[in-house]
């Protein structure tokens, strides 16, 4: 009699009359397979089916986290196989909260909450966000101060302000930071300032395809807003745009819809910022802020900007706490409401929350307002989002982006070039930074919050810095000249300033004394410290070390000597953990299940023949995607599925000898 009502029940879900209207819900699953986290299980093994790479777990590991967790496991295959079944199409899957998205009427519902591996059915938030009024406000282009290494042109307001021009002048750039960026879309590969930032994935949350770009029947300006906000993280072209974090690298999402009416569903969010959590992002950067909604949908009020009620802000938060530095707008509402104007996920807890000012430093009306209905202080900093000078898609720029997506890749920028000089602090440690080092730090209030950003206090906020860049130049009869920025707010002892330099890619290191050529600050002997390597030193790489009163030493790179600098580039890091894969894996495919297409990542350790094919289950080859010799890096492939029919296929990975198998679904 049970068997007989859950069969009824079950047909009962599928059934779908034409023209009766759906909705987007949240369903939310009773159970996941673990049993990959048993003892038995490889940490190969765990990272295929997690999709957690060995960068991510690294960077977790500064917040104690040395495996992966259960929220870390895929939603269950049969679950979602049995939806499928039921003619339940997914859109997105959360495995942090163990959930899939779907359009169900309203018979679907009430069906599908009633199935017995369901906890509950939610409605999925669609957001419409409230834009910053234009202004005509250009600032006026600035020339190449004769102490700064670059020349701002009209992106050196908006630098000066936050002070991070001075970051720029020591050699930090933000080498070795992978930042996130969620948005729009991004246009960023022929823009003259865009086109040579180091873009390593890339993927499309609406149309489930790996272009950010505008594409197919995406409106014009689609991909207009995440352009200029990603111009504004890293965006360079001297003379221009020089922003805070042009050496770092990126992962974009495409998360928000541009039709007629602007709004963004949070299941895109949601499934954005777990796949770079996985991919190992250090930094993300959301300038999607948002508290009005559709007409019919769920709506949040104030009571619940409190972090633990909108699913944006609960994602973001469980992001922080895996080791993400999250940076997100707290929305162009107003800065005078009341009740507060914050927006989700600017509410969440452990972020950095930004709001706008003007370029002389007045809270912009538009910038909204806290605290949290919780009681916390937001925003956290503010920066310049008024008359904001960026890039846009059409190759040209614009002196006209307004708002708190302004003010966001700015500060977002700031977090990473804390991190590429300091990569051990958590994201508490930077938001704390930066904060504290902020213009209004002694009296942080709701419109402006701790002030705004100061980037090099923060920079110094936890200690002695040594740069990220080196400046290398020939000597002498074939010597080499580096030069390494020192500095501290503490007395550093020169004579512990040191580079340590090896002609056997890092077997031995000489150590040789550095000089200091160039005086910052005098008291605490910060500057340029200088040092030759013999021309005698066959491809030389090298570290510098130093010390500061506290008896503190600091190496650059962070990780040396596994990690060196190469002496004749003086900006190339190599070491497993700036590029180059400490091991041979195979990453889960995403999206899975998938139609019509999925991107395959993996991590070639060393120089070889690389094969990766497609199998159907009875082990014939349908896909020969790669058949090359490749160079140590990670790799992402796009495999089309188009005249497959449903079903599991094998993927097989080659390298020499190794290789990798998993398994994804197909369903159309």
């Amino acid at each position: 009699m049970k068997a007989g009502r859950l069969i009824l029940l079950l047909l009962a879900v599928s059934f779908v009359t034409a023209g009766e209207q759906t909705e987007k819900y949240w369903i939310y699953f009773t159970a996941k397979d673990r049993s990959v986290l048993s003892k038995q299980a490889s940490p190969a093994e765990i990272t295929a089916v997690t999709g957690v790479s060995p960068r991510a777990l690294a960077r977790r590991a500064k917040m104690g986290q040395t495996s992966v967790a259960p929220e870390d496991l895929p939603v269950d295959a049969a679950s979602l196989q049995r939806l499928k079944e039921q003619g339940v199409e997914v859109q997105n899957t959360s495995r942090w909260f163990n959930a899939a998205t779907a359009y169900l009427t309203a018979a679907q519902k009430d069906a599908v909450m009633r199935l017995p591996f369901v906890v509950r059915v939610e409605p999925v938030a669609r957001f419409r966000r409230a834009d910053a009024p234009v202004t005509d406000a250009p600032p006026a282009a600035a020339s190449k101060a004769a102490a700064n290494k670059f020349s701002y042109g009209s992106s050196q307001t908006q630098m000066n302000l936050m002070n991070a021009i001075a970051v720029h002048n020591i050699g930090v750039s933000g080498r070795g930071v992978l930042v996130g960026m969620l948005d729009t879309g991004f246009r960023w590969k022929l823009h003259e300032a865009m086109k040579n930032m180091s873009v390593i994935a890339e993927y499309d949350f609406i149309q489930k395809d790996s272009v950010t770009a505008n594409e197919g029947s995406d409106r014009s300006d689609q991909d207009s807003h995440g352009t200029s906000c990603m111009s504004l993280v890293g965006g360079y072209f001297d003379g221009k745009l020089v922003s805070p974090a042009f050496s770092a690298q990126f992962i974009l999402g495409k998360t928000e819809y541009v039709p007629t009416e602007t709004n963004v569903e949070e299941d895109n969010w949601v499934a954005a910022i777990e796949w770079m959590e996985a991919k190992g992002v250090d930094v993300v950067s959301s300038s999607l802020g948002y508290k009005v909604f559709d007409a019919g949908q769920k709506s949040y009020v104030y009571a619940d900007m409190n972090g633990k009620t909108a699913t944006t802000s609960k994602a973001a938060t469980i992001a922080a706490r895996k080791g993400v530095v999250v940076v997100n707008a707290m929305g162009n509402e107003g800065s005078t409401g009341n009740p507060p104007t914050i927006t989700a996920p600017g509410d969440a807890d452990s972020i950095i929350s930004v709001g706008a000012v003007t370029s002389s430093g007045v809270v912009a009306s538009f910038s909204s307002n806290g605290p949290t209905s919780d009681g916390r202080t937001k925003p956290d900093v503010a920066t310049q989002g008024v008359a904001t000078y960026a890039t846009v898609p059409s190759g040209a720029y614009s002196s006209n982006f307004n708002g708190t997506s302004a003010a966001t890749p700015l500060a977002a920028g700031v977090a990473a070039m804390l991190l590429s000089a300091r990569p051990e602090l958590t994201p508490i440690q930077v938001r704390d930074a930066m904060r504290l080092t902020a213009g209004n730090k002694s009296s942080p209030n709701n419109t402006i919050g701790w002030g705004i950003v100061n980037a090099y206090e923060a920079l110094l906020y936890h200690g002695m810095v040594i740069g990220t860049d080196p400046e290398v130049s020939a000597g002498t009869a074939g010597a080499v000249n580096v030069s390494l920025f020192v500095v501290s707010k503490s007395v550093i002892d020169p004579d512990s300033v040191k580079l340590y330099y090896s002609g056997n890619n890092g077997a031995t290191f000489t150590a040789v004394p550095m000089t200091i050529t160039e005086v910052t600050d005098a008291a605490t002997n910060s500057g340029k410290y200088t040092a030759v390597i013999p021309s005698s030193v066959t491809a030389p790489k090298f570290y510098v070390r130093a010390v500061d009163a506290a008896n503190k030493p600091r190496t650059s790179p962070y990780a040396a000597p596994a990690d060196l600098y190469d002496a004749k580039s003086g900006t190339l890091i190599v070491g497993p953990k700036q590029g180059v894969p400490a091991s041979f894996v195979l990453y889960a495919n995403y999206p899975n299940p998938f139609n019509p297409s999925t991107m395959i990542a993996y991590d070639v350790p060393a120089t070889g023949a690389v094969t990766l094919k497609v199998f159907d289950l009875l082990g014939r080859e349908v896909r020969t995607l790669v058949q090359e010799v490749q160079s140590p890096r990670q790799y992402t492939v796009r495999f089309d599925a188009d005249g497959l029919s449903s079903g599991v296929y094998l993927y097989r990975l080659q390298l020499g000898d190794r290789v990798l198998t998993n398994r994804m679904v197909l369903r159309k």
